[in-house]
Formats: structure tokens, C-alpha cells, sequence
């Protein structure tokens, strides 16, 4: 047992008085092996008055310094001594001249003493080290002692501690965490020596060093996966949660017993050279070949096989065994799929079961696939062999072209499709429907009818609020599925009645014509009008989307203002320029009434009691008049019709009368405007 002692202690030496302070030592540090000295103090009052400064180690004169080499020592500051000689314990003062020669020295500050002492089997290391305050040294102390070490092949200490204790806590131990090596040991705390306590520094002890042996069984390691590579191996990847470890014992599943297979060191990742299809554990080997208990739960290979293939229908259906004791549980399992020898891999679809279908593959093609699980919070993945298939069956020839997606009377969504029918029957056409254009499902299929062109109708679109994307594909003899067309969706239109007297509308570009767009037209219908017509000046090029209708002139034309969209397409490769319809949307300006207060049957002006209604819809209006005593003389429905003073075919007697007019507003609500009028001759 070796047994090193050093002492370590904070005093302040007696300093000459001359009238003058001189600084205040506050913290000593040793780095580097005890070859470097770090020391602090704070700054003294009388400090312009000095010129020189003299630093003392363990009484010897280790350094000069000045206010020319931009030491004035009149704030709080520090310096690193190199090159101090080997001692036991260390003491530090300065002494300060002033301008007249006198001497003035300061406190002298050393280390406190710290013992470290092995354990009787060298696997503990004892650390003991006295209080700071047993010093003359005084300071406001931390709350914690701070435990550092260092290996023997470490280049110094970490600044991080290993461990922290109370101050008034004055022992720890430490476990041996690697196989006969040197460990070295500092104990610091922190002195929080300005008057604010903002300013601080790390008392450290000096460097205690003991030999220690690691006996103690390691912490069980984490067998992170077990995965087969891209040459059909297994592999298995695995962690330990410790540093300093030397190896991993592999483990394998035999006969109702555990059996080492494989010690390995310096890494880790193993590949079973006996090929796999068996289960795992693994235990880890400390510095000291001291083993961890296995692994709780065993691991398998995951094998992924081929259950049948069907050519027609161009499907393959997969399983394989269910992944078990994956870390943090499994989540999901994806297949995933290669047509050229594993260079480029495609997922072909998730799921939680343990076997999958793919489909839409093509014919006559070699495929590989494999199949990877992933764990909750996906960090940890496993996967599958490598298994390789193929699907043999004459290619067709088949083919169908969706010509036009259109919102038919605004009532539905209409399909055009143009197929190989005239010349290469098949058995049905199949019409497919997605919300996002990559996940689609059938939405119809209609049978052969010895022709080329189909029509669907789908009557279940919100096509006023949504895209619909749609797709083709017909089924041949044999119910396999070809002849996938193109991707269509509607036009969909929207719009917002501006403040501004504008009606701002907003369409998407059609796409899936085999020939470009030619042109746009915007169709409008005022609540005046029986019928929609060309908008004038609203011929807009393939490349703009959007328009600005101004109807500030048009306010007498009621406040409902309808609109669609046409898209033109230029003739394309199969003879074919189909135009595209979009939903009809319904704009409303806002309404507003001038009423006057006055008017005159008989008179040369104001002969007639009109509102000047601007944008007030006929839908829901009404404008009444009412005598003094309460009995209707007068009311229309339209809101461009007044009262003429006529009341059952005579000039109504002068007097004043009461009129109510009601009409809808954009939002829904009701306006009711109410008042009086004065009927004058």
C-alpha cells in the first residue's frame, strides 16, 4: 500500500506595516504535475503607491513584476508561475516596494493538506482533506468541494470534477474504474473573494496519486441490434455504458443453454462468421477482464421470406418473424425495395404486422428487398437478409390517357379517359382517386365496352374546398393491372370581395395534359343577368393563375357576382385540345343604402322615394312604407323600384310616413334600415 500525504492549508503571514497595504493573496491552484502555480489575489487600496512586486514560492523568489509589464495589482487579477519546484505543500506571499523603497508584504496563503489512501485490495481510493476555514484565510466559500482526477495516460485534468460534495462534507471515495493504473486526485472549492461576490476563483489542493485496481463487476452493456448486411451476414451492434472497457463476450442460443461464441476487443461491431439464424446476448469485459451479467434479453435475426408471387396482379406478398427486445420497443416495420442490385433502395410501404404485399411491380425485372424495423423515437433500427425475386409474364401493351378533369354543372366532377380499347380489349377500366396525388384508391371501375373512350362521374367530391387527383388503369385477362395513365386533378377556384370594389379570384394551374395549357377565360354572371358570359378583357395566358375584377361600376347589378374558370389545351399527340372547367364560386360586395328624406308626386323632382341601394342583393330585400296609422300603402321586392306616392291608384294625402327596409348581408345577417318620410305636393 502506498500512501500519499499533502498537506494543504490557507494562512496569511504577518505583513510589514508601513501605512501601506500591500495585496491580498486569495487562491492557489496547482496544474500540470504540480509544475505550474496559479495564483489570484485581489486589489489593494494603496496600490498606485507601489512600484515593484516581488512573488515568493515556499520562501524562494520565483518572479518580479511591475506596473511596466502591466501588473499594478490595483484590481483583481492573477498570474501563472511555471516551473515551481517539487514540494509537499506550497506557500505563496508577495512583497510590495513602494516609490520610497519600503517593503511591504502581503498575506501568505498555502495549500490545506488532502490524504489519499488506497483501499486493503487497492479497488478504493480514500480521499480526506481539511476544511478551509480551519485557516486564517478568510473567504466566502462555495457551497460544494469539487473531486477531480486523472488517469495515468491522461494529459491533465478534466475541467469537469467527477463528483461534487457538500462544504461541509470532507472525505469521498472513489471506485477504481480501470486495471492497475496511477489515478491523481484534486479536491477544489470555489472563494468568491470580491466584495460583491462576483469575482471567484478554484482553491485546489495539490495532486495526491495512488495505484488502484478495478474489481468490480461492470455495468451490463446494451446489444443495440442485430442486422444482416448488404452480403447476407449477420451483424450485431452493441454499447456499453461505461468507459476503460476492454471487450464483449457474444453469446448464442443452443439447446436450452447460453454459449460463448466470440470474445472480442476494439469494437463495436461483430458479423457471425457461422452464418446466424440463431438468438443473442452479449456480456462486456472491463480493463480488468472483471465480466458484466449477460444482457437481460436476447436478440434475433430477422428473416424476411417470400410467400408467393402473382404475376397477373404483379404482387409479391412478404413475412417474416416478429423483432423481439428491441430497445425502447418497436415501432414500425418498412420494406424496402432495389430493381438494380441493391444500388438505390426505395421504401415500398410501412406497417406494424409482420408481413406486407407490394404491388405494381413490374414484370420481368429482378428485385431485391429487405425489411427494416425501427424502435420508438427511431434511433435504433435492425434489419432483414437480403431475399431476391422476380415476376415473369408477357409485357402489355395497353395504355389509358385521362383527357380532362371538369366540375360539370357544378354539381359534379366529370372524368374524360381515352384508352387502347379500339384495338387491345381488356377486361375493365379502373378510375382511382388521392387527395394528395401520391396516395391513391379506386373510386370505379367499368367494364370493357368495345371502344376507346370512357366517361366517369364522381358525384362524392368536395370539389369546391379540394384538389382530386386522378388516375387510370386497366385489367387484363388475367386481372392484371397496366396501361397506368397520366395524373389529373380539377381546377379549383376561390375568390374574396376586396374593399376595394374588386373581386379577387385564385385558381390552380391544370396539369396532366399531354399538350400544354393554351390560355385561360373567365366566365362571370351577375345577379341581373339569366346567364354567365366571357369576361371582356379576361383572356389570361397559361402562365397567370389569379385576376382582379373590378365591378365598382356595376353596383347597381345587385351584390352577388358569379364566376368559373376554362382552361384551353393546345393540341396534343393524340389530336386532342379538351378544355377543363372549373367550380362556379359566388363573390359578394358589401351593400350600402342612401335614403332620402323627402319627395314629391307632383312636384318637377323627387317625384318618385327611391333607396339608392349599391350591391344590395334582391335575395331576402324588401322595402315597405307605412301610414302615420300603421296601413301598408306601399312595397317591392326589388331593390331598384320606388315608391311614387301613389297610394290605390290616387296621390297619397301629404304627411309624413314610416318606411322599413330589410336585405341580406354578405355574412348572413339582416340589415334593417328604418325611418321616416315627408310626402310634400
Amino acid at each position: 500500500m502506498r500512501r500519499f500525504i499533502i498537506p494543504i492549508l490557507f494562512i496569511f503571514g504577518t505583513s510589514h506595516c508601513f501605512c501601506q497595504e500591500a495585496p491580498t493573496l486569495q487562491c492557489l491552484q496547482l496544474r500540470n504535475e504540480n509544475t505550474r502555480l496559479y495564483v489570484a489575489w485581489s486589489n489593494s487600496a494603496d496600490c498606485n503607491s507601489f512600484v515593484k512586486y516581488y512573488m515568493y514560492v515556499n520562501n524562494v523568489l520565483t518572479d518580479s513584476l511591475s506596473p511596466t509589464t502591466g501588473y499594478t495589482m490595483c484590481n483583481y487579477g492573477s498570474k501563472v508561475i511555471n516551473n515551481i519546484p517539487t514540494a509537499a505543500q506550497y506557500s505563496c506571499y508577495i512583497k510590495a516596494i513602494d516609490e520610497s523603497g519600503n517593503m511591504h508584504t502581503s498575506n501568505t496563503i498555502q495549500t490545506i493538506s488532502i490524504t489519499v489512501t488506497p483501499s486493503t485490495d487497492s479497488s478504493l481510493a480514500y480521499l480526506s482533506w481539511e476544511s478551509p476555514s480551519s485557516s486564517a484565510l478568510s473567504g466566502n466559500w462555495g457551497n460544494t468541494f469539487a473531486i477531480y482526477k486523472k488517469h495515468a495516460y491522461d494529459n491533465d485534468f478534466d475541467i469537469n470534477p467527477i463528483a461534487t460534495v457538500p462544504n461541509t462534507q470532507y472525505t469521498y471515495t472513489d471506485t477504481a474504474d480501470v486495471c492497475y493504473n496511477y489515478n491523481s486526485y484534486q479536491v477544489g472549492i470555489v472563494n468568491n473573494y470580491s466584495d460583491d461576490g462576483s469575482t471567484n476563483c478554484i482553491f485546489k489542493t495539490t495532486i495526491g496519486t495512488v495505484m488502484l485496481v478495478d474489481r468490480f463487476m461492470p455495468m451490463t452493456p446494451f446489444l443495440d441490434s442485430i442486422s444482416y448486411t448488404a452480403d447476407n451476414r449477420v451483424g450485431m451492434g452493441f454499447h456499453a455504458p461505461e468507459e476503460h472497457m476492454l471487450g464483449y463476450i457474444v453469446y448464442y442460443y443452443n439447446n436450452n443453454l447460453w454459449i460463448p461464441i466470440d470474445t472480442i476487443y476494439n469494437t463495436t461491431y461483430w458479423i457471425d462468421p457461422n452464418g446466424g439464424d440463431r438468438c443473442y446476448r452479449i456480456a462486456v469485459l472491463d480493463s480488468c477482464n472483471n465480466s458484466s451479467p449477460m444482457t437481460t434479453e436476447e436478440q434475433c435475426d430477422m428473416k424476411v421470406f417470400i410467400n408467393g408471387t402473382d404475376a397477373c396482379h404483379r404482387t409479391v406478398n412478404l413475412s417474416w418473424n416478429t423483432y423481439t427486445n428491441l430497445f425502447n420497443e418497436v415501432m414500425q416495420y418498412e420494406v424496402f425495395l432495389s430493381s438494380d442490385e441493391g444500388q438505390t433502395w426505395q421504401s415500398a410501404g410501412t406497417t406494424t404486422s409482420h408481413s406486407y404485399t407490394l404491388t405494381d411491380l413490374a414484370t420481368n425485372t429482378e428485385y431485391l428487398v429487405f425489411v427494416r424495423v425501427t424502435n420508438n423515437g427511431s434511433t435504433i433500427t435492425a434489419s432483414s437478409n437480403r431475399e431476391r425475386f422476380s415476376l415473369t409474364a408477357d409485357a402489355s401493351a395497353d395504355m389509358t390517357y385521362i383527357r380532362s378533369v371538369s366540375v360539370i354543372d357544378n354539381s359534379f366532377l366529370g372524368i374524360q379517359v381515352y384508352t387502347s380499347g379500339d384495338t387491345l380489349p381488356f377486361e375493365s377500366i379502373t378510375l382511382q382517386r388521392s387527395e394528395d396525388g401520391i396516395n391513391f384508391s379506386d373510386l370505379e371501375t367499368q367494364s370493357y365496352h368495345n371502344g376507346a373512350d370512357y366517361s366517369f362521374e364522381d358525384h362524392t367530391a368536395d370539389f369546391n374546398n379540394k384538389l382530386y387527383y386522378y388516375k387510370t388503369y386497366v385489367t387484363n385477362n388475367c386481372n392484371m393491372p397496366g396501361g397506368l395513365s397520366n395524373i389529373s386533378h380539377n381546377i379549383l377556384l376561390t375568390g374574396e370581395a376586396t374593399t376595394a370594389q374588386e373581386n379577387f379570384l385564385q385558381w390552380n394551374n391544370y396539369e396532366g395534359w399531354s399538350g400544354d395549357i393554351d390560355q385561360y377565360t373567365i366566365f362571370r354572371k351577375l345577379e341581373t343577368e339569366p346567364t354567365f358570359s366571357e369576361l371582356p378583357g379576361a383572356l389570361m395566358p397559361n402562365t397567370t393563375n389569379n385576376y382582379y375584377d373590378d365591378v365598382s361600376q356595376l353596383y347597381e347589378s345587385g351584390a352577388k357576382f358569379q364566376y368559373y374558370i376554362k382552361a384551353q389545351e393546345t393540341v396534343n399527340e393524340y389530336g386532342f385540345n379538351d378544355v377543363s372547367y372549373s367550380n362556379k364560386i359566388e363573390l359578394m360586395q358589401s351593400p350600402n343604402t342612401y335614403i332620402p328624406n323627402a319627395c314629391s308626386p307632383l312636384g318637377p323632382i323627387n317625384r318618385t322615394f327611391l333607396p339608392r341601394n349599391s350591391f344590395v342583393s334582391s335575395d331576402h330585400y324588401t322595402f315597405t312604407i307605412y301610414s302615420r296609422w300603421g296601413d301598408k300603402v306601399f312595397s317591392t321586392h326589388d331593390p331598384y323600384t320606388g315608391w311614387d306616392g301613389y297610394f290605390n291608384g290616387h296621390v297619397a294625402p301629404m304627411g309624413v310616413y314610416m318606411y322599413r327596409i330589410t336585405y341580406t348581408m354578405p355574412d348572413g345577417e339582416t340589415c334593417v334600415k328604418t325611418g321616416s318620410v315627408t310626402l310634400v305636393y
